[in-house]
Order: structure tokens, then C-alpha cells, then sequence
């Protein structure tokens, strides 16, 4: 095997199966395509099964093996099923991606509400979705994990976890980013790190990423005022994370756990 050859083979997933939450939203089709394309299993969970069942489908006529199953990140049980679900079709897990959550894609009912009104149940129903969704994920998978004493966990954290949101930014725009969404993606930069160092010894690796602000259909105002302050002058294109998705679940990163990698265009450098 020759040196090329060496390099990209860490790279490669074939065999493994992966799990994707939030696989019917704007980056999960993305994360999937890419483990699909390493060679992964992939199993596609989301609250909007229609989704993940389309995609299941056209990942499958590439020769992918899909399994959609219906789930919402904040019932344990809905965890349990999905990680039996999970074993009886492909008999182990080795990749956990934890990208659901609210975001300004599937808000809350007061979502827009400013700092000084932000409704209590809105500031949980975010936290609950965004942060222990994500811990129950690492619960339920990961004990699959440490049973095989290997896996990969990667967290979907936010710029705006690791910042305060630019608040000048917003006005006009009909974009809104409300307290509970950073505070929330700031614990799962924590959250990423605490686990990571809690299962080091066990074989298995979790980081997160950090993905600056992404496209979609964004009005024309919301994005030149971005662009203005990213020193690569746009937005991310949800296919931009593909390379750190891949990166931090295969074994090219087998010596990294407990990390944030932020993808953001170098909005954080200056």
C-alpha cells in the first residue's frame, strides 16, 4: 500500500454504521452523504420520519444502507428504541452525530422574543432539544460504545457558543437569535468536553464542531451585513461541513477527543 493509499484509507467508514440526528434538517442530509460517501451504514433519525425516509431512499439507490427511524431527541425512550432498532439491523454502532436541535430553521413559539421577555418555556424546550438531547444521545449510544470499547461521538455546537451573536446585525433582517440558543450550544461544547475526558480511556472519541453561520435563503440584507464581518466575505454552504464531519468520525482523528473544531470562516480570528 502505498503512501497515498495509507492516508486515505484512514479516512474510510466502510462497514461502520453511524447515526445521524436531525438528518432531516439543513446540515444532517449533508452529514449522512458524507459518512455514506466514507462507506458508513447510516441510520437517520429525526422527528419528520417523511424526511428521513426520502433520504433514506436515495441514499440506498447509492448503494448506502439507510434505516429512518422516527425520534425526538428529548425522550429516553425514544433513545432506547432507536439504539435497539440500531442493533437488530446492523448489530453495533460506531458513529453518534448529535446535529438536532432548535434552531431558527424549526423555532420555538417565542423564538423572536427579546432578552428582557424571553418566555421561560421556550428557554427550556431550546435547552431541552439542543443540550440534553445531546447528553441523552451520548447516554444511549454511548453505553453501546463502552460495552465495545470504540466510537466516535461528534457534537453540533454553533459559532454563538463560543461568541455573543453580533445583536447589530439582526435588525430588519427577520432573523433572530435568541439567549437560549447560545447558552444552550455553549453547554454542548462543555457537555463534548466533560464526556470526552470521562470515556478517553474507553476507546472512544467525542469532539464537536463549530459551524459559523450557514446559507439558506437568508434575505439579502441578513448576509451582505454578514459578509461584511467574515474575513472570507459570505456565508457557509451547508455542504462545508462535510470535511470536519468525516475528519472527527473516522480514524484520521484517532488522536483527537475533547475538541471544538470551528468552522467558521475565520469569523472567531478577529
Amino acid at each position: 500500500m502505498n503512501p497515498r493509499s495509507e492516508t486515505e484509507q484512514l479516512f474510510r467508514l466502510d462497514g461502520q454504521v453511524a447515526v445521524v440526528t436531525g438528518a432531516g434538517g439543513l446540515l444532517g442530509e449533508h452529514h449522512a452523504a458524507a459518512l455514506a460517501d466514507a462507506g458508513a451504514h447510516l441510520v437517520l433519525a429525526d422527528i419528520r420520519t417523511d424526511r428521513t425516509t426520502e433520504l433514506a431512499t436515495r441514499l440506498a439507490k447509492r448503494g448506502t444502507r439507510a434505516l429512518a427511524i422516527t425520534c425526538d431527541v428529548t425522550q429516553p425512550e425514544d433513545w432506547r428504541a432507536l439504539l435497539k432498532s440500531t442493533l437488530t439491523e446492523f448489530g453495533r454502532v460506531d458513529v453518534l452525530i448529535n446535529n438536532a436541535a432548535c434552531t431558527v430553521q424549526s423555532p420555538t413559539a417565542g423564538y423572536e422574543a427579546g432578552l428582557a421577555e424571553f418566555p421561560l418555556a421556550d428557554w427550556v424546550k431550546i435547552l431541552d432539544v439542543n443540550l440534553t438531547g445531546t447528553l441523552l444521545g451520548c447516554q444511549a449510544i454511548g453505553a453501546q460504545m463502552l460495552a465495545q470499547r470504540s466510537g466516535a461521538i461528534v457534537n453540533i455546537a454553533s459559532l454563538y457558543g463560543v461568541v455573543s451573536p453580533h445583536h447589530k446585525m439582526y435588525p430588519g433582517t427577520g432573523i433572530h437569535q435568541p439567549v437560549a440558543y447560545s447558552v444552550s450550544k455553549a453547554g454542548v461544547i462543555a457537555l463534548t468536553r466533560y464526556v470526552a475526558t470521562a470515556w478517553a480511556e474507553s476507546g472512544i472519541r467525542v469532539n464537536c464542531i463549530t459551524p459559523g453561520g450557514v446559507e439558506n435563503q437568508h434575505a439579502e440584507l441578513f448576509k451582505s451585513r454578514f459578509a461584511a464581518l467574515n474575513p472570507m466575505g459570505r456565508m457557509a454552504r451547508p455542504d462545508e461541513m462535510k470535511g470536519a464531519i468525516l475528519y472527527l468520525s473516522s480514524s484520521a482523528s484517532r488522536y483527537c477527543t475533547g475538541h471544538n473544531l470551528v468552522v467558521d470562516g475565520g469569523w472567531t480570528s478577529w
